[in-house]
């Protein structure tokens, strides 16, 4: 068993992971946009008032456990920011 996890690691040093997405957890999502975890859901929600369809949906990781993906979460508030009056 040892020997299997020193083979994982090895092959973890050898891989390139900058490319690889980086995923959030729901904490990071509320405190990068400032929202709540019911506003999240609720824009993730087709049948709330305040469901928002350009939100980024998260991606199921196991029972339990989702998140989303960093790129698409900056995506969102950078279009925000853009469409803001000046």
């Amino acid at each position: 068993m040892k020997n299997l996890n020193i083979n994982n690691q090895n092959h973890l040093n050898n891989t390139d992971l900058s490319h690889a997405p980086r995923m959030l957890r729901l904490k990071v999502v509320m405190d990068l946009t400032a929202l709540g975890s019911t506003t999240i859901y609720d824009m993730l929600d087709k049948k709330s008032k305040r469901y928002d369809p350009t939100f980024p949906i998260q991606v199921k990781l196991s029972k339990g456990r989702v998140a989303w993906v960093e790129s698409e979460v900056v995506k969102w508030l950078e279009t925000k920011i853009a469409a803001r009056a000046h």
